[in-house]
C-alpha cells in the first residue's frame, strides 16, 4: 500500500452535513421551536464527525497537497491509477500534478470526477505530488444518503435522551387524575438495545457503505 502524506492548505468553513433547519424538517420539529436548537446543533456536528470517521474520509471540500510514495511501477500501481483522498474532484480543481519534482502535463493524466481517480498515461517516479481541491461544498452538496444517516443518528440520540429523562417513571397521579407515560425504555429495548443507534445501525451502515474509503 502506498504511503500518503496530506497537507491541508485551505480547510473547509464547516464540516456539518446538514443545517439546523434541515435537521428539524427531517425530525418533524417545527422551525419555530427553538428550545432544543443548541442540543441539535451539537448533535449535528458530533454525528457528522462520526459519519466521516466511519467512512474514513473528509467530506467537506478542502484544498490539499497530497504526496504519494511507494508501490511504484512496475509494482502494484493499478496501471498508473491512484485514488485521491478528497473527492469528488472537478477537473478545474486540480492545480498541479508533479512526479519527482517534474510537473506533469495535464494531457498525460485524467481525473474521474466522482471517485477522485487519477489515471496517469505516462511513466512516473516518486514522489507523486498533487495539489487540488476536493470534496463536497457542505451542507449544500451533501448527498441525501449521508443526510438520512445523520438524521437517524440524531433521532436515536433524542430518543435516548428521552429515555434517560423518563427512566423509572411510568405514571403520575394527582387526586383523581392520572397520567400514564409511554414506556420509552421498552421501545428502545425492542430496537436492539439502549445505545444511541440500536437496530437502526444496520440502516446507517447500508446508507454509508458506498461512501466509505477502504484502503487495500
Amino acid at each position: 500500500m502506498a504511503d500518503i502524506t496530506i497537507k491541508v492548505l485551505a480547510p473547509a468553513d464547516s464540516y456539518d452535513l446538514v443545517t439546523l433547519d434541515e435537521m428539524k424538517i427531517m425530525l418533524g420539529i417545527s422551525p419555530s421551536a427553538t428550545t432544543d436548537d443548541p442540543q441539535l446543533e451539537t448533535w449535528i456536528t458530533q454525528y457528522s464527525d462520526v459519519i466521516a470517521t466511519m467512512c474514513n474520509r473528509v467530506f467537506a471540500k478542502e484544498k490539499v497537497e497530497e504526496t504519494w510514495r511507494g508501490d511504484l511501477p512496475p509494482y502494484d500501481t493499478q496501471n498508473g491509477r491512484i485514488f485521491l483522498t478528497h473527492y469528488p474532484v472537478a477537473d478545474a480543481d486540480v492545480e498541479l500534478v508533479s512526479a519527482n519534482g517534474t510537473v506533469i502535463d495535464p494531457v498525460s493524466y485524467e481525473i474521474e470526477n466522482r471517485t477522485g481517480k487519477l489515471q496517469l498515461f505516462s511513466s512516473w517516479s516518486e514522489p507523486l505530488r498533487i495539489t487540488y481541491s476536493g470534496g463536497y461544498d457542505l451542507p449544500e452538496e451533501t448527498p441525501p444518503a449521508l443526510k438520512q444517516a445523520l438524521a437517524i443518528m440524531v433521532g436515536a440520540a433524542r430518543m435516548q435522551a428521552a429515555q434517560q429523562l423518563t427512566s423509572g417513571i411510568r405514571s403520575i397521579s394527582h387526586r383523581e387524575s392520572r397520567v400514564q407515560f409511554f414506556d420509552v425504555n421498552a421501545a428502545m429495548a425492542k430496537m436492539g438495545g439502549s445505545g444511541p443507534i440500536g437496530m437502526a445501525g444496520d440502516t446507517v451502515n447500508a446508507l454509508l457503505y458506498k461512501y466509505m474509503r477502504i484502503y487495500v
